[in-house]
């Protein structure tokens, strides 16, 4: 049912409590039918001290850097090309350069890629691929059709991280979801990877008692807002293509039924458990982004611990640069299949990921769509 039919004008005033993002999804031509819960969006999450590490260190392998990116564009790293201290500056670039380094040197007595992204066949893989390509000035329209430029920039960089030894292969051997990248961090064989504000809870731990973390210093745990996109084909001296610091957008609401033998109770129940009280317990129990104004504005007053603060404090940064949900048609499902098909063809297959995209995958998106 939609608030109107439930509460009348009364939910006008309510929603004014919700941040505009969560109402903006829960309305479905014109008409607004959920009251929010949660918001989620990929940040990039990282360990600090190696973040430093590699800024401090990684020119000493700045030829061999320059001679991997040659092979791949022709060229090498962009003119002027530097590593900022502060990943919320970062682009594609540089999480090639830290790769590279990380992967490069030894750390307890190990060599190995320290960088990963879920890579399970289920939904999860295809929201990384799809944060990219909307880094990339992609849109929901590029995710249908398969082969756009944002999508094959995308693949081409996948599949260049794989190639060049960046991505630690135990992503895909293993099928890692999100548990798999917290447990590799855990191990020391994982330095970075793109997270959800829950996945930022369980790897730092102590939201609660029974919460124990996954790092042996949990004050070691940065967060930023996800890298900008930028080609490796190079025109000028510069990236051919440039896009933002853009991410996905989720979240979960609560909808009251046509079979709802109470309606009014329905719609209570529900402020009730979005109220900001209850509100803000949630969010620091379960690592929920805040979806209230009043905590959304204020969240040294909710929250007490620094560390989750900044956890919010940059999924509301990442908000501000950009966040796109997935397509709404009722065949994303089927192309979000292909997408994990294309990944393992072309990634982990090592198959020319233009021409897979243009003679397999598009052709195949096509038809679901047209079905």
């Amino acid at each position: 049912m939609s608030l109107d039919e439930v509460a009348g004008d009364q939910y006008k005033e309510d929603i004014k409590e919700y941040v505009d993002k969560a109402i903006e999804m829960a309305t479905i031509d014109g008409k607004v039918y959920y009251i929010p819960r949660k918001l989620e969006t990929n940040t990039l999450l990282y360990l600090k001290s190696k973040v430093e590490d590699a800024v401090n260190n990684w020119e000493k392998m700045k030829p061999q850097i320059n001679e991997m990116f040659k092979k791949e564009n022709g060229y090498g790293l962009p003119d002027g090309y530097t590593l900022e201290a502060d990943p919320n500056q970062w682009d594609w670039y540089d999480l090639a350069v830290v790769g590279y380094y990380w992967a490069n040197t030894p750390y307890n007595g190990t060599k190995e890629p320290r960088i990963a992204h879920r890579a399970k066949k289920y939904e999860g893989t295809v929201i990384e691929i799809m944060t990219k390509v909307y880094q990339m000035g992609g849109n929901q329209e590029d995710m249908l059709a398969m082969n756009t430029q944002p999508v094959k920039d995308t693949f081409q960089w996948e599949a260049f991280f794989k190639k060049n030894g960046l991505y630690n292969p135990a992503m895909w051997q293993e099928e890692w979801s999100g548990g798999g990248i917290w447990n590799a961090m855990a191990q020391g064989k994982v330095f970075l990877a793109f997270m959800h504000q829950i996945d930022a809870f369980f790897i730092h731990g102590g939201s609660n008692p029974a919460m124990q973390g996954f790092l042996a210093n949990p004050d070691d745990m940065g967060l930023a807002i996800m890298p900008m996109g930028a080609s490796l084909e190079i025109k000028d001296g510069q990236p051919a293509r440039i896009g933002g610091h853009h991410s996905q957008a989720a979240g979960w609401w609560w909808g009251i039924p046509k079979s709802t033998p109470d309606k009014e109770l329905s719609y209570t129940l529900a402020r009730f458990i979005t109220n900001k009280e209850n509100h803000a317990n949630e969010c620091s129990n379960f690592g929920m982004m805040p979806i209230r104004k009043d905590i959304y504005e204020n969240l040294s007053e909710s929250f007490k611990e620094a560390w989750m603060q900044d956890v919010f404090k940059t999924a509301m940064e990442q908000e501000k640069q950009g966040i796109l949900p997935a397509p709404m048609v009722p065949q994303w499902p089927a192309i979000q299949n292909l997408y994990l098909e294309a990944w393992y063809d072309i990634v982990v297959g090592d198959k020319d990921y233009s021409k897979t995209l243009d003679n397999v995958y598009a052709p195949r998106a096509k038809q679901e769509l047209n079905k």
